[in-house]
């Protein structure tokens, strides 16, 4: 391959330096959102449709395309517009319309998470990308913190722990229906929010009265209050407690076996 059209892989510690800079100056600015898949966390859906003032299933409808993963688990992707060059929506000629609200992804770029390692990173330098002739020079560290990623790390924290449990290590998938509830406690908070408020659930479960009011009012911690659904319902872990001891004892008893 010719050594000009060559991408340069780096492997980095939180520590380790980069080159980089992104600005409106450079001839490619933009350029690389366009044509290219952005998977989005439950956050990064809560961030930009609360940004667009839209509700959880009208954005949904609208900019996002629902994939199913190899355990049944739902994905969700940005819908990239039908022009030629598949250009983000949310993406003008002065930049991203939704900046301070970006996807987790966006704000990593042109940084990219080891799967396998916590603090571990790697880099791809395209030719085509000139960023990286910018002589501003970050740490992984640095470039996270001055591109808000802690927040979206935090509330990533229990999507990781749901998507990646034991539950699924031992071969089981979602079928369609939990697939279904799944996507709606993790993207569709709108209608999770009605299927707690509008039903017997706090009824049924035991769920403090501080607990059902944050989740009320505030849409993080009924994301948060979604994993702990999810991981009681689908994933039989125990972080809910029925109120009839009764019915308690039958779950655990079905849990078992």
């Amino acid at each position: 391959m010719n050594e000009e059209y060559t991408e340069k892989h780096q492997k980095l510690s939180l520590g380790d330096k980069f080159k980089f800079s992104c600005h409106k100056g450079l001839t490619c600015f933009n350029s690389c959102c366009s044509d290219i898949n952005i998977f989005l966390t439950p956050y990064d859906v809560l961030r930009m449709r609360k940004a667009l003032k839209m509700s959880s299933g009208e954005f949904l409808k609208r900019y996002t395309v629902a994939l199913l993963g190899d355990e049944g688990l739902p994905l969700v992707v940005l819908r990239m517009m039908e022009d030629e060059n598949k250009s983000c929506p949310f993406v003008a000629q002065d930049g991203c319309g939704i900046y301070e609200d970006r996807p987790w992804s966006c704000r990593m770029y042109p940084i990219f998470q080891v799967p396998s390692e916590e603090e571990r990173f790697w880099i791809e330098e395209r030719p085509s990308c000139l960023g990286f002739n910018e002589e501003r020079q970050w740490t992984i560290e640095g470039w996270k913190k001055a591109q808000g990623i802690n927040i979206f790390d935090k509330m990533n924290e229990s999507y990781k722990a749901t998507t990646f449990h034991d539950y699924f290590e031992k071969g089981n998938r979602l079928d369609s229906g939990k697939a279904k509830l799944f996507y709606m406690a993790c993207y569709n908070l709108d209608e999770f929010r009605g299927f707690l408020f509008k039903t017997k659930f706090f009824d049924i479960y035991d769920v403090d009265n501080g607990v059902i009011e944050k989740i009320r009012e505030d849409e993080e911690e009924l994301l948060n209050f979604g994993y702990r659904w999810i991981r009681f319902n689908l994933l039989q872990e125990d972080t809910l407690k029925p109120k009839d001891k009764v019915l308690d004892k039958l779950l655990q008893s079905g849990r078992e076996q």
